[in-house]
């Protein structure tokens, strides 16, 4: 008979469609807490408040990072809303217990420069030179995550419309878009990736990227493409998947675009996650500020002045 971790568990895979790593780490955490709650002499149905907070603590003790204390609290109180909705239990002792405040780090991006250098890099001919290159464009140009890349199918790759549909976190649904350089880049790759297939005589499942066996490429092969390719590269960065996910947006937000929009293009369910990305270049701020604003054109005078700032006499205000 399964227990209620695992009925939880299976009900966020299948219902909920929760990614299988997410689910893996809520089954670690939820089996971490069952076990803490046998050594204190507990049970799922008798916790109170004061045990979850006794497992937090046992948790910081152990040297977890706040991310890692705040991913289980949430896998204990969705655990929680599920027993009482379809088991009976009453109450949720982890309502009210406030999850650790985290230091989020600044995501790793490429500028405009490095970037278009590193998609010029893998400008290279033959199989594995056109896959590359469509595989870095499509990245750039979507901010799609590398599962969302792998996904991908020739028929849901609308070349003509330059778009495409994927399923993100969730299993929520979102439009991506291929700028017109990953729209050459896919259809050069397109001719080698029909003649690999047909060469594999093996069944066609659709994908749009392939590995040289002709069967559809992981996310791990992707990443390890790109390791390939950055070794060369004379920017010290450590380029990942993600990278191109997050220049994708850091250049998007830096150019003026809607923080709202970023956030659609993303899949972000919460703006919260999407504002990271404004910690882009304060000259590019600024110069958008400039193009933008009615009173954005203005200039510094000689230090001493009395007026600090003059208007900038280039038009009429409509031009600006």
């Amino acid at each position: 008979m399964s227990t209620p971790i695992e009925r939880y568990l299976a009900y966020i895979g299948a219902v909920r469609s929760l990614s299988p790593r997410t689910v893996s780490s809520y089954g670690d955490d939820l089996s971490a807490f069952g076990s803490w709650l046998d050594a204190n002499g507990s049970t799922l149905a008798g916790a109170a408040e004061r045990d979850i907070h006794g497992f937090v603590a046992s948790l910081v003790r152990s040297g977890h990072a706040s991310t890692s204390v705040n991913r289980a609290l949430s896998a204990i109180r969705g655990l929680y809303r599920y027993l009482m909705r379809y088991e009976g239990i009453s109450a949720n002792p982890a309502s009210e217990v406030e999850g650790l405040p985290g230091k989020r780090s600044l995501p790793e991006f490429l500028f405009e420069e490095e970037m278009s250098a590193f998609l010029a890099a893998a400008a290279q001919d033959g199989f594995a030179g056109a896959r590359d290159r469509a595989i870095f464009e499509t990245l750039y140009s979507t901010g799609c995550r590398v599962s969302e890349l792998v996904a991908l199918t020739v028929d849901t790759a609308d070349l003509r419309r330059g778009q495409a549909v994927v399923k993100g976190k969730g299993g929520r649904e979102r439009v991506v878009f291929f700028s017109a350089s990953a729209r050459s880049a896919i259809a050069a790759w397109l001719p080698f990736r029909r003649e690999r297939v047909v060469r594999a005589a093996g069944k066609d499942a659709g994908r749009l990227f392939v590995n040289a066996r002709g069967k559809a490429l992981t996310t791990r092969g992707v990443a390890y493409l790109i390791e390939r390719c950055a070794d060369g590269f004379a920017v010290r960065k450590h380029i990942s998947p993600h990278m191109f996910r997050h220049s994708f947006a850091t250049h998007m937000v830096g150019r003026g675009a809607d923080i709202r929009i970023v956030q659609e293009m993303l899949g972000h369910s919460s703006i919260s996650t999407t504002q990271i990305y404004t910690h882009v270049n304060l000259e590019r701020l600024r110069s958008v500020y400039e193009r933008a604003h009615p009173h954005g054109a203005v200039k510094t005078v000689e230090k001493g002045d009395i007026a600090a700032t003059s208007r900038e006499s280039e038009g009429p205000r409509s031009a600006r």
